[in-house]
């Protein structure tokens, strides 16, 4: 008997694992396999399909079970298998999230598998138990609900035992299975049908056949589940588990030949005793009936405990189920909570509801399994490196089929099982768990996002593709946070933002400090997703922008836009607007931001475009105003354009031509045209958007030979007399007609 005292769960060392790959992978696998339906509903499926289409049933329901098991053994060539089976291998490839999706609905199918089990045999040990045994009190003994309920204590008593103990009964059924088959086979029916009927029309549709026959080779996770106990699961698991297909696709491929030889279509599809009457001792076809019934419910009732440990190790099902007992770290607190299940089942009395969806968990285990693999071949991490090597498009083609055959069982269910799935790996996903294992989700992610940029640099580039993929330039963004606002509410989903913070200095003196200055940066991740960070030494900081923006990006895809805030100070002015040309001369759109401390955006109402006609950045502006419309925080600003003019003869085509603009680039905006009358521009700016939530401007960069000092004083006054606003350069980066107006 195994040490009481529990433990925290743990892998148990190389003494503990005492099962091989006969006891602990083929032994289940294939006991499984054959099953209640090849006894009790084989007969109705060669009756219904004909041999020709039962043969076609068993060769595509193996076809499935084959790339499954290829799947199972790549992955389990590659890393140690740990206690859990599909859940620990489907978790450590495309992690706990998809892991948890297949994991949970699995253990609950495999508990009450149990059910389906324990209920197929007693219902086939009333055949022979007497009606009544005189007495009320007795009878109760012959009731089912009674008969399962002792057989699922019985089950959990062998489970208790241990594994091994399991394992070894096992072996008992299987001698039972196997003399059964003798049995069948050598038999032969009193009056053999004259003719062979290969596909009957007459019967029920195949999809309906073949949906009642795929659950007999649904027992190839059976040896996986016992992957805990294995003395070596790398070499067992694959030796295993495709061994019981092979063996599992011989026995069903002679079955139905045998059937149709001695007994024709309307007696296979009538007769669901058939198997028992053209049997050489139909003793022993019960006693195989037995045999598969039981040993399923042991294989169910050994598997389920130990999924369930393995999600309560990896924190997504409660700790009191990680805790394991003994040397072989048996599961017994999850054994108890299997058998709980079960047994309600088994007083329920009929599953008959659920079992389509019981189903669906299962094909979607496979079918997940199938793609974990494929995608880890297809990422070509360099850490997945199994010794049994299977194709991608195989595994891939082996998803699909699953996926497949679900629609073909039953299509409400598939959905039903689909969106559990589903909501599950959502709910994981947003727990964020810190898990101590790694995933192929980095490396599939990185096959694909390599896919897109080759694709990309092939493409040929049509400005009216153009997209904001916005490069900031800020310090600490605690002090800069505006520019992140911005940014995230410009380009949304449009394209990509990145947030550079400068050290200035050498590197061997600001290492470590731009590791602290890093933590700190992406802990904004919460709050802005899709804003990309990084932290860049650079000798001196407006030359360290500029050799920045030349190399941040990779093939096609490149920053176009450069964001920052406004300089403050006149003495830096000089390097500030030579930063500035360069930056536009790398074919880069500026956008600066005058934040206003005070006010910040404000209400986010009203946002003031001054324009100058499409060709001095209007085009842009214009742009940029639509994208900030289209955010949530924006989403209720009024956008109001507005030029000014120097005589009241201009107002009229001043007006008329931006309701063509408007009109022309599906843009809503109200129109202001201005008189000057003598005015400074300074002053109708500051009357008109002093009260604005933001104001767009044009900027324009210094000419050759004109002070920048100067132009820093002009733009400095102009801003102080307004609230937070936008100085916008499109220079040679952007093109407005392609991507504001129609070809036309």
């Amino acid at each position: 008997m195994s040490n009481a005292n529990p433990v925290e769960a743990k892998p148990a060392d190389a003494g503990a694992r005492r099962l091989g790959t006969f006891g602990g992978v083929f032994t289940p696998s294939i006991l499984t396999i054959l099953g209640v339906i090849m006894y009790l509903r084989f007969g109705w499926v060669v009756g219904n399909a004909g041999l020709g289409g039962a043969l076609i049933i068993v060769v595509i329901s193996h076809v499935i079970s084959l790339t499954t098991g290829l799947s199972v053994s790549s992955i389990a060539t590659n890393r140690t298998v740990g206690a859990g089976g599909a859940y620990y291998m489907i978790s450590r490839s495309l992690g706990a999230p998809a892991g948890a999706a297949v994991g949970i609905p699995l253990f609950f199918a495999q508990a009450l598998s149990v059910t389906f089990y324990v209920v197929g045999f007693t219902e086939s040990l009333g055949y022979l138990l007497p009606k009544t045994l005189g007495h009320p009190l007795l009878d109760l003994l012959l009731d089912p609900r009674v008969l399962g309920t002792a057989t699922c204590l019985m089950l959990c008593a062998v489970a208790l035992r241990s594994a091994e103990a399991a394992i070894k009964l096992q072996y008992v059924v299987m001698a039972a299975i196997g003399l059964s088959l003798i049995a069948f086979f050598g038999g032969r029916a009193a009056e053999p049908p004259t003719e062979i009927t290969w596909f009957n029309r007459d019967g029920a549709p195949f999809s309906q056949v073949f949906a009642v026959f795929f659950p007999a080779v649904t027992g190839i996770m059976a040896g996986v589940s016992m992957s805990g106990d294995l003395k070596d699961a790398r070499r067992s698991l694959p030796r295993g588990t495709l061994f019981a297909i092979l063996t599992g696709f011989v026995i069903y491929s002679a079955f139905p030949i045998w059937l149709a030889f001695n007994a024709d279509s309307q007696t296979l599809m009538t007769n669901n005793r058939v198997v028992f009457e053209m049997s050489l001792l139909p003793a022993l076809i019960f006693l195989g009936v037995w045999g598969a019934t039981l040993s399923s419910a042991v294989g169910s009732i050994l598997a389920a405990p130990r999924t369930l440990q393995a999600l309560a190790i990896d924190g997504l099902a409660p700790r009191l189920f990680a805790r394991g007992y003994g040397p072989t770290n048996e599961p017994r607190v999850g054994l108890m909570f299997t058998f709980m299940l079960a047994e309600v089942g088994v007083l329920l009395g009929s599953l008959d509801v659920i079992a389509p969806i019981l189903t669906m968990f299962f094909l979607a285990t496979y079918g997940i399994t199938n793609l974990a693999c494929g995608l880890e071949r297809w990422a070509a991490n360099p850490s997945f490196r199994p010794t049994f090597r299977v194709s991608a498009l195989i595994s891939i083609g082996g998803a699909v089929a699953c996926f497949y055959v679900m629609s073909i069982i039953d299509l409400g269910a598939m959905i039903a099982s689909s969106v559990i799935c589903g909501l599950i790996y959502i709910y994981v996903e947003r727990r964020a768990l810190n898990t101590t294992f790694g995933d192929a989700r980095h490396g599939l992610w990185s096959a694909l996002v390599r896919t897109a940029l080759r694709n990309l640099h092939r493409a040929e580039y049509h400005d009216q593709n153009w997209r904001p993929n916005l490069l900031i330039f800020g310090g600490p963004p605690h002090r800069r946070r505006y520019l992140l606002d911005l940014g995230a509410a410009l380009v949304q989903e449009r394209g990509i933002v990145s947030y550079i913070q400068m050290l200035e200095g050498e590197v061997s003196d600001l290492a470590d400090e731009r590791a602290t200055a890093t933590e700190h940066l992406d802990a904004l991740r919460e709050d802005y997703p899709t804003v990309f960070v990084r932290v860049d030494i650079v000798p001196q900081v407006y030359r360290g922008a500029v050799i920045v923006a030349q190399s941040y990006g990779i093939g096609s895809l490149e920053a176009n836009t450069v964001m920052l805030g406004w300089v403050g100070k006149r003495k830096r002015a000089s390097e500030y607007f030579a930063m500035l040309s360069d930056l536009a001369a790398l074919r880069n759109a500026l956008v600066l931001v005058h934040h206003d401390p005070n006010r910040g955006f404000g209400n986010r109402k009203r946002i003031h475009i001054w324009w100058r006609g499409l060709q001095a950045n209007g085009g842009l502006m214009l742009l940029i105003a639509y994208l900030l419309t289209s955010h949530d925080r924006f989403r209720q600003a009024e956008v109001t354009t507005l030029t000014v003019i120097e005589s009241e003869d201009d107002r009229e085509r001043a007006e008329a031509g931006l309701r063509r603009v408007f009109e022309s680039a599906r843009l809503q905006s109200k129109a202001r045209v201005l008189l000057r009358e003598g005015r400074s521009i300074q002053a109708i700016m500051r009357h008109e958007s002093g009260e604005a939530d933001l104001a767009v401007l044009g900027l324009r960069l210094p000419a050759e030979g004109e002070d920048p000092e100067a132009l820093f004083e002009h733009y400095q006054n102009l801003l102080a007399q307004l609230p937070t606003a936008m100085l916008v350069h499109s220079g040679r980066a952007f093109d407005a007609a392609p991507v504001l107006f129609d070809d036309e």
